[in-house]
């Protein structure tokens, strides 16, 4: 017995220490363009094992838009495997590291890194001695010089850098000293508001509400009174805004009269809970923000290559390991990690892992339809596939397909389903025949199925076969009844004729436009104003991706969509690759949204840009923050002329600067005269300067920092 407690404990030291963590990590980015588009870091490996660390282990890890480049002389070398999924390998020249010592390696990497965050995430561990992975700990140290934050060479976008001169000249031209003068303090705007001439309360006052089919779709029109309310709309959702819009009045008022209407009929926000996961009452939490700014869309993105998050009777495969992703050699219980990384495919905790449950979907269509908002799923087909290409191995997948080389534009190698094969088709109609009784189950409308149709890589399929599976899939639709829907690339394969709704997503009007004037319906989802997983502004301290450019709130509504009678609507995407928590979701979206919600509403909005910081700085973030929403600050400006130091931010608020690099703070009051000899001084790339940083502050938050550069001269 004795012999068995001893062998039991031994066996349990030996596990302790097999998943004890042997190595410790630090990333330090160090700049970009070292070459034309090539960037450059330090990865330091500590060796906490207690023994020489030899070159039999694999260190995976997750980057994002930055793929590792493996050069003769490189000690470890990164491979991508996946998409955002790479790993570090000792090479034939790596020298072992002994017990309790650090080595720092010089890597290379095709892309950028002007973001703070843009860094490897969830790194594990797997050696020939433990093949279990271990979790890696690693720390990032923060952006301290300008060739890290800059790019070296000219980009399309020609955006600057969000320093403090800029972000200066940016508020000013925005900024809104007083609050708005308006007794309709919210978003959007009504068409008309007509005043008496007297105050009267309406408290106490009879609502009466009548139908009159002359008023517009989703339109209202409210006559006020001490006695009586009349509301006269045409259809359910124009009452539900007219009781919007009545519960937002002050009770004393001199209104007499509102007459509202949207002019666009599809305002929306595409919602991905593909690339992170957010459950059902995170999703619940934006519907209610996007019903108090009247907005009637939510475009749920469900599927891509990264997972799929819906349950579907009769395929769990698809959450069972499409929901998934984690350690593994062959997928066939999980998908390989992506974005926020890690090897526990079993972390409820962790954004890569998670499904909606058929329950789940059901309560936001039933949550969504009493806000008269309408749920338009998305399966994007045939790219964009690899999730339940791999869970359903090897129903659409082909082994003569698969010989086939091409790259997707997140950098995947497998994501196009074999359209050939009889079980795609079938694979489709199940999803649709199961959506429509979930649909039928919650009481929501189900008219419009999207089916994606973007970024299928070229030479993944030929341009028959292609043709042939769309035409099979506009079939099915038709069956029940669903008007197709997708991004801008459907055109080439959807005929007018089908009326498939088409997103126009690249910037300029040339392609909306151009499908407007062949027949289809058109949403501008144009992504340098719409596209609201981009940073706000090109910034090291931003999230957020910038591929289009960038997006805060003012791009979301300093334009003039395109008029045209087959423009149907603006839809917002939040793409969720940068996301890794339901409050940076909420940072993305708000205050973007209520840019959205004016622009959609009101094509010509009347409220100039201070009008509008009025209206969302001192009455629509108010609102949210009571509400306990997350939310994003504008930077505050900097200017500095003659030794004098001036401050702005977008509206009067509390501004903390620095004149000792971020080691104490004061607030903001006037002017301040400073020596600039006294200011501390960075040398970098870009020669030497003398710093000053600054904060906004905020009910209750705080905006990123604002650096200002003065360079010696």
């Amino acid at each position: 017995m004795k012999k068995n407690i001893l062998f039991f404990v031994c066996l349990a030291l030996v596990a302790c220490v097999d998943n004890k963590a042997p190595i410790e990590c630090r990333w330090e980015f160090s700049r970009n363009d070292v070459e034309p588009r090539i960037a450059e870091a330090y990865l330091t490996i500590t060796n906490v094992s207690g023994r020489t660390l030899d070159a039999d282990w694999t260190l995976y890890y997750c980057l994002e838009a930055m793929t590792p480049i493996c050069r003769e002389e490189d000690e470890i070398c990164g491979t991508q495997i996946q998409g955002s999924y790479h790993c570090f390998r000792p090479s034939d020249t790596y020298r072992p590291i002994p017990k309790d010592s650090s080595r720092t390696y010089c890597l290379r990497f095709r892309g950028n890194g002007i973001r703070e965050n843009k860094h490897p995430e969830g790194m594990f561990i797997v050696t020939k001695k433990n093949p279990n992975p271990v979790s890696i700990t690693c720390t990032y140290e923060p952006y301290t010089r300008r060739e890290q934050m800059f790019r070296g060479m000219e980009t399309w976008e020609k955006t600057p850098y969000a320093d403090g001169e800029y972000t200066y000249t940016y508020n000013e031209e925005r900024r809104a000293e007083q609050p708005m003068v308006t007794q309709t303090p919210f978003f959007p705007q009504p068409k008309q508001v007509v005043n008496g001439s007297t105050m009267f309360s309406i408290e106490k006052a009879q609502i009466v509400e009548s139908q009159d089919n002359n008023i517009k779709d989703e339109g209202y029109l409210i006559t006020l009174s001490a006695d009586t309310i009349h509301i006269y709309t045409s259809s359910q959702s124009g009452l539900y805004y007219a009781h919007q819009t009545l519960n937002k009045l002050p009770q004393t008022t001199d209104i007499t009269l509102i007459n509202d209407y949207p002019d666009m009929h599809h305002r929306g926000v595409m919602l991905d809970i593909v690339r992170n996961f957010y459950p059902a009452d995170s999703v619940m939490r934006v519907l209610d923000v996007m019903a108090d700014l009247k907005l009637n869309v939510l475009h749920f993105h469900i599927s891509d290559d990264e997972a799929w998050r819906v349950e579907i009777p009769g395929l769990p495969q698809l959450t069972t390991i499409g929901a998934r992703r984690g350690y593994t050699l062959d997928e066939k219980e999980c998908l390989y990690p992506m974005y926020c990384g890690g090897w526990d495919y079993n972390d409820k905790n962790s954004t890569a892992n998670g499904y909606l449950t058929r329950e789940d979907y059901i309560n936001i269509l039933r949550y969504a339809n009493e806000r008269h908002i309408r749920v338009i799923p998305e399966v994007d087909m045939p790219g964009h596939m690899r999730a339940c290409k791999k869970a359903l191995y090897p129903l659409l997948t082909d082994s003569l397909m698969d010989t086939r080389s091409y790259y997707g534009a997140q950098e995947y190698t497998d994501n196009v389903i074999a359209v050939n094969k009889p079980f795609a088709l079938e694979f489709i109609e199940t999803v649709v025949s199961e959506f429509k009784k979930m649909y039928d189950e919650a009481g929501a409308p189900f008219t419009i199925f999207n089916i994606g149709g973007d970024e299928v890589p070229q030479g993944a399929l030929t341009y028959e076969e292609h043709q042939a599976f769309i035409d099979g899939v506009i079939e099915i639709l038709n069956k029940y009844n669903l008007q197709p829907m997708g991004w801008e690339e459907i055109t080439e394969f959807c005929r007018p004729e089908t009326k498939a709704i088409c997103y126009s997503w690249h910037n300029g009007e040339e392609k909306p436009l151009e499908m407007a004037q062949a027949g289809y319906p058109v949403v501008l989802a144009t992504a340098n104003h719409l596209y609201f997983d981009f940073a706000y502004n090109r910034h090291h301290e931003e999230k957020g991706l910038d591929w289009g450019g960038f997006t805060d709130e003012y791009r979301a509504f300093d334009w003039i969509p395109l008029q045209h009678p087959n423009v149907i609507g603006m839809n917002a995407q939040l793409w969720a690759e940068p996301i890794r928590s339901f409050a940076q979701i909420e940072w993305q979206l708000y205050p973007k949204m209520f840019g959205l919600s004016e622009r959609a509403w009101n094509n010509h909005s009347q409220l100039t840009l201070p009008q509008f910081t009025s209206l969302v700085y001192h009455y629509a973030l108010p609102k949210l923050n009571n509400d306990k929403h997350n939310f994003h600050l504008q930077l505050p400006g900097i200017h500095y002329q003659n030794d004098t130091v001036y401050m702005n931010s977008v509206v009067p608020a509390q501004i903390t600067y620095s004149l000792d690099n971020g080691v104490t703070w004061q607030t903001y009051t006037e002017p301040i005269k400073v020596n600039k000899q006294s200011l501390p001084i960075i040398t970098d790339d870009y020669g030497t300067a003398r710093i000053i940083k600054a904060r906004m502050n905020y009910l209750g938050h705080t905006s990123n920092t604002t650096w200002l550069w003065i360079n010696e001269e």
